[in-house]
């Protein structure tokens, strides 16, 4: 449960951005988790399926980039370690 509330907490900083921050995970669930979309699985991959015009799909696009960005970040070393 712990990793849970802080993979919440660093998505929400990291991906959502400041307006997130204070919201629940119930706040979340329903503008984010609750979308009408089709998961399918085809040649070993997760396809979902969202309408081009539904008024997500843009915000959606641009939380994959910013998720796919913080792959590419690189750490600096620890001291003494």
């Amino acid at each position: 449960m712990i990793l849970a509330m802080n993979l919440n907490s660093a998505m929400k900083k990291l991906v959502l951005g400041e307006s997130w921050v204070a919201k629940r995970m119930k706040a979340i669930r329903f503008a984010l988790i609750n979308l009408p979309a089709r998961v399918l699985e085809r040649s070993l991959r997760l396809i979902i399926r969202l309408g081009k015009y539904h008024p997500a799909f843009d915000w959606l696009l641009e939380l994959r980039a910013r998720i796919a960005s913080l792959g590419s970040v690189t750490l600096a070393p620890v001291p003494g370690g």
